[in-house]
């Protein structure tokens, strides 16, 4: 009789083994916990402190600072909105350990968290106004800002809450970006982010990807470098990780020097790294002289596992440089706030995309999707781009259906009225992407204008206008390449020359982008911004020109307006005060002198110019080194000294914090 019981009983076990296994990734079944009880020394986070290497933030350490944020919650008033369950909190962390802490106490309480895309003063405020509460932000560690990492490490365990699981609870609200109008709140339901998480469990492993047999089975470490406040990265870089029990680095590695120094340090360990950027991000990794800067290219382990990309279509050529530098396989996913993950490709095989499991298409009437990641999963969503199916094409693992696929073919939805006419702002960007100059541009309607177009136009370098009269003679050659298929209303008066599109974490053409390129039509004591580069939060180089509506020009001179260089210096002052070094910045209180101060050429309208600056600390405090040049020569340089501050705070790091977001519109005057 047992040995007729035996097979039962060892499925009962498997069972019971699937049914705990299952759990201990369940979001709704708060399986942080289960991870956290079953090994509680097991590395949840790889701690990022100014100063110091990496060192591991256990699943112990990880749930004491959790309770530190119950603890927060339950010391508000008794009467606080923000105490009940279901109450909404606004919550926006820089760093992804102090949201990780703070989105898993707000659910352990059955809270929702309003995630916002930005930190912006007026996005708080709208969303403050139909919510309960922000949470504070949280020090770089993840303890509520009030409490000591040695204060907080004794904190007692929470009471576990009487939380029904719920898969259709809702779990967060996410804010769009605003690139086509007005920012949208997308919630998003625990059983929707659930199901979307299975997939990539099953299409792209992570504890289990290393073979049975061996004896490391975790060895997988999640970098990121996009926010944790969009869907793509807070699902990515911050969800499955924490699900399935794989450490995740506690801050983004936005500059490629952080990338390097965070993949050699863990490689050291003998870590592989899942790396989650866009494509702003892989655009910026280094040239091929230097790519063994970033991956090390180790032969007898790759030392990145694969990359994702979101946000926008990876060109081809960004692609083929992204899989060479880190040696590893760059995984595209296709999505929106809205509709989660549509599909995937990796361009090294098949420019085409393939659905994601699950993911039903419609390609008539109009591009439209199906899929457990939508809000309503038994209805279409009209997409808003154009997409065809492309002939099947075999199976890369031999099998013998057929892979659908489909290729994107632009927006649909880029019918703008102008003085009362219709206009196709993708017909205007196809005729002026003809041209043997132009490589990408954007058109957007300006509302402050008249709604009139403005063109933001990609250019080789070696193409581009660097005074006014190059510029001139480029907006006349693509206006007349306009004049033969359009009205006068559709050719932009409005243009923009770059060498890139400036786009967010997320690979998002934004409003906040726009803003910057044309802030100075409505504030005449700006630059033209055109762009910027960095190496670091301590160093930055703006590209911009001088527009003929500077104010400062009035009065110099008559015969020949110029930039004076008092402007110079404000420009530089300006872009000092955005810079960091290990999180310090230069306080205008301290300002002490100018020094070795050049004007070399003269500065004149239409002019192309860049402008670096360098944070420095020395033996007398902080300095921020600058230089201001064109294609003419240098205009001016020089530094600013400020002196030395009072605090403790180290001023180097291997991953320094990342760039606070600068200010479209600079409002001190030149002294």
């Amino acid at each position: 009789m047992s040995d007729a019981r035996q097979p039962a009983s060892r499925a009962t076990a498997r069972s019971t083994e699937q049914d705990a296994a299952q759990r201990a990734t369940s979001l709704i079944h708060q399986g942080w916990r289960q991870l956290a009880r079953l090994a509680p020394a097991a590395p949840a986070c790889w701690l990022a402190s100014p100063g110091q290497p990496l060192r591991p933030l256990s699943r112990a350490e990880l749930m004491a600072r959790v309770d530190a944020w119950h603890q927060w919650l339950d010391n508000l008033p008794a009467a606080h909105a923000g105490r009940r369950p279901g109450a909404r909190w606004v919550l926006f962390q820089p760093t992804a350990l102090g949201a990780c802490v703070q989105l898993l106490a707000l659910w352990e309480r059955g809270m929702l968290a309003v995630l916002p895309g930005d930190d912006r003063p007026e996005t708080l405020a709208r969303l403050a106004e139909s919510s309960d509460g922000k949470l504070p932000e949280t020090s770089t560690a993840g303890w509520p800002p009030e409490q000591s990492g040695a204060a907080s490490s004794v904190a007692a365990p929470h009471t576990p809450f009487e939380i029904t699981p719920d898969g259709a609870r809702l779990a967060l609200e996410l804010c769009t970006s605003g690139s086509t109008g007005e920012p949208l709140r997308i919630a998003k339901r625990f059983d929707q982010l659930e199901a979307e998480l299975a997939v990539h469990r099953t299409l792209w492993p992570l504890a289990s990807d290393t073979d049975s047999t061996s004896e490391l089975t975790t060895d997988i470490v999640s970098l990121s470098q996009v926010s944790h406040q969009h869907i793509y990265g807070l699902l990515v870089s911050l969800l499955r990780p924490l699900s399935e029990g794989v450490p995740f680095l506690s801050e983004a590695c936005h500059y490629p020097e952080q990338l390097a120094a965070a993949i050699a340090q863990l490689s050291g360990l003998g870590h592989r790294c899942q790396l989650v950027s866009s494509p702003a991000q892989l655009a910026r990794l280094p040239q091929a002289s230097d790519e063994s800067r970033v991956a090390g290219q180790a032969q007898d382990q790759a030392q990145v596992l694969r990359v994702f990309s979101s946000g926008a279509p990876l060109p081809a050529e960004a692609a083929r440089h992204a899989e060479n530098c880190l040696q590893a396989p760059v995984i595209e996913i296709y999505g929106s706030t809205e509709t989660g993950g549509i599909a995937h490709r990796r361009q090294h095989e098949t420019p085409h995309w393939t659905p994601l499991p699950e993911v039903e298409l419609s390609f008539s009437p109009a591009f439209a999707v199906r899929s457990p990641f939508l809000e309503q999963p038994d209805q279409w969503w009209q997409q808003a781009d154009n997409a065809a199916p492309v002939a099947a094409e075999p199976s890369s693992q031999g099998e013998h259906h057929a892979v659908p696929r489909f290729q994107l073919l632009g927006r649909s939805d880029r019918l703008v009225k102008l003085a009362g006419k219709r206009v196709s702002l993708n017909a205007v960007e196809r005729c002026l992407s003809a041209q043997a100059e132009v490589l990408e541009v954007r058109c957007l309607p300006m509302p402050t204008r008249d709604h009139r177009l403005g063109a933001v136009v990609v250019m080789d370098e070696s193409a581009l206008p660097q005074d006014h009269a190059s510029r001139r003679d480029l907006i006349a050659r693509l206006r007349r390449a306009l004049m033969p298929g359009f009205e006068r209303i559709a050719l932009p008066r409005y243009w923009r020359f770059v060498t890139r599109l400036p786009l967010n974490a997320q690979g998002k053409f934004t409003a906040d982008s726009v803003a910057r390129l044309f802030a100075d039509l409505d504030d005449h004591r700006l630059p033209r911004w055109l762009g910027e580069t960095s190496s670091g939060p301590q160093q930055l180089t703006l590209e911009a020109e001088v527009p003929d509506s500077l104010c400062y020009l009035e009065g110099h001179f008559p015969a020949q307006p110029l930039v004076p260089g008092v402007v110079m210096l404000k420009w530089a002052r300006d872009l000092g005060r955005r810079l960091r070094l290990a999180g310090v910045g230069v306080q205008e209180s301290r300002f002490q002198r100018l020094e070795r101060i050049k004007f070399s050429n003269l500065l004149l309208p239409g002019m192309r110019f860049t402008l670096a600056a360098t944070l420095i600390a020395d033996s007398h405090g902080l300095r921020v080194d600058f230089r201001l040049e064109s294609r003419a020569g240098l205009h001016a340089s020089g530094r600013l000294r400020y002196g030395a501050d009072t605090d403790d705070t180290p001023l180097s790091s291997p991953l320094s914090s990342p760039l606070s977001s600068p200010q479209t519109t600079p409002t001190p005057e030149a002294s």
